[in-house]
């Protein structure tokens, strides 16, 4: 794909301002991104908030004729933070992902922000920090920032973004040993396949969400709302070396990716919550496990 934010933009902002269901077109993300962030290449996509009166409508455009001579090639759809609608869409100029946000939804988000409710309310609270962790590396606006701008600046501003509690993540190591004993299990059984499935899903991805959650709390750049991306280039080696993963489909690369995991868990937990500490029964119960693999 060439360059989505040269070529395609442009079209699609035009077609944004023609269409009146499109209150407001917020693009975010690496090809908004501010300076000292890794900005859009060749592979980018258009991420965008699109706020819109009618979102039955923007799922049914017909994207080929709204288009056109961009040669669009798929669309799919999945449900976003919040369950409104994210569209994605492949063109031979690049790809676009947009969440659709109804306006009425996100008035009365504006209004109980204003009222400060946000402090007293926890899914509204969550959705304003869902919002606000995909704007804070850059945002602007291609429609309707003098209606949305205020209230896009209030929850940049204010908003702290998707964090973690001291006790959301113990809860999260807490789930992360007994997953770690289910994938051990698994390996011993020969489960190999829902063994690697689950070390990557379920092990690793708890160890990036607490190295982000880590680089927060020490105040520095960390991946996007996606927790794994673009750690090559974020995090130090020493933190890298806690979250990767290395395991082809065997049995004796699987558990050492599987203890290795676990090291890497109990080193972010020994800086995020130093206080959290595992029973010894708890290793005892892991130890049989360990085939050669080298255990903490």
């Amino acid at each position: 794909m060439s360059s989505s934010t040269t070529s395609l933009l442009p079209a699609l902002a035009a077609w944004f301002e023609s269409e009146a269901a499109v209150t407001a077109a917020v693009l975010y993300g690496s090809s908004a991104r501010t300076e000292g962030m890794a900005s859009a290449d060749r592979w980018s996509d258009l991420d965008l908030h699109v706020i819109t009166t009618d979102s039955a409508r923007i799922e049914g455009v017909d994207w080929a004729r709204a288009l056109p001579g961009r040669g669009f090639c798929h669309r799919a759809e999945r449900a976003a933070a919040g369950g409104v609608p994210k569209v994605r869409l492949l063109f031979a100029d690049g790809e676009v992902e947009m969440v659709l946000m109804p306006a009425a939804r996100l008035r009365v988000a504006r209004v109980a922000l204003s009222l400060g409710l946000h402090r007293r309310v926890g899914p509204l609270r969550d959705g304003l920090n869902v919002l606000a962790t995909g704007v804070s590396s850059g945002y602007r606006f291609l429609k309707g920032e003098k209606a949305w701008g205020g209230f896009y600046r209030r929850v940049a501003s204010e908003m702290a973004g998707i964090r973690m509690t001291d006790a959301e993540l113990r809860g999260a190591a807490d789930l992360f040993v007994c997953d770690l004993l289910s994938s051990l299990q698994r390996i011993e059984r020969g489960e190999l396949a829902a063994a690697q499935r689950a070390l990557h899903r379920v092990l690793a991805e708890t160890n990036f969400v607490l190295v982000r959650e880590l680089r927060l709390r020490r105040k520095l750049p960390v991946p996007s709302f996606e927790p794994a991306r673009r750690v090559e280039s974020l995090l130090s080696p020493e933190e890298l070396e806690w979250v990767r993963i290395s395991a082809r489909l065997d049995r004796d690369e699987l558990r050492r990716a599987a203890w290795h995991a676990f090291a890497g868990m109990q080193m972010l937990m020994s800086q995020l919550v130093p206080a959290w500490r595992l029973e010894k029964g708890v290793f005892e119960l892991l130890q049989p496990y360990a085939g050669g693999a080298t255990s903490p």
